[in-house]
């Protein structure tokens, strides 16, 4: 919670959600409210607010210039990465990364789409998510030109139509893959 609440202090708009369901799982997620109120008196700078996970589903559709910074369980976050995915287009194109903040063990970096053992071998998949979870990862290891450079070869290949299908496009994984390759 704490990393959560110096990270949109880190943004422009100092905003941050936090993600609950504290109306109905009274137990654990009543000290996740408690935790973030007390955490956020350390941070006056920040502004944020409680959002009822169901709640925050229907803001993201409606409403999603009034998110910034979202802090959540892993089972909340979860849905609500596949529903931003969706949103922007496509699954198959959101990073995820789960954070140690403290950096005393190993964080985790993987699209979140997941391994789709469905379209496995098809050249189907994706690549971006994939990608741009690299690209987290770099940022997390201090990398940030390094990525930039990744993301804007992505970018450059996207905006050229070379696309997989899920995203409009009839690029199979390693011809959109070798476009991100050829710019880099």
């Amino acid at each position: 919670m704490r990393f959560a609440v110096q990270t949109a202090l880190q943004r422009e708009s100092k905003h941050l959600v936090v993600v609950t369901k504290s109306n109905a799982l009274r137990n654990g997620l009543v000290l996740w409210d408690e935790v973030a109120l007390e955490i956020a008196k350390e941070f006056p700078d920040v502004k944020w607010e409680k959002e009822l996970v169901d709640a925050m589903t229907v803001r993201m559709v409606k409403k999603p210039q009034t998110i910034d910074t979202v802090v959540g369980t892993n089972l909340h976050m979860d849905i609500l990465s596949d529903l931003g995915a969706a949103l922007c287009g496509s699954i198959g194109v959101a990073p995820s990364s789960n954070l140690n903040p403290e950096r005393q063990f190993p964080s985790m970096f993987e699209p979140v789409h997941g391994s789709a053992f469905d379209i496995t071998g098809k050249g189907l998949a994706n690549p971006v998510g994939a990608i741009w979870s690299a690209c987290e990862m770099l940022r997390w290891l201090g990398e940030e030109s390094d990525a930039e450079v990744i993301l804007a070869a992505v970018r450059k290949a996207t905006e050229a139509h070379v696309c997989t299908r899920d995203m409009g496009g009839d690029a199979s994984t390693s011809e959109l893959t070798d476009s991100i390759i050829t710019l880099l």
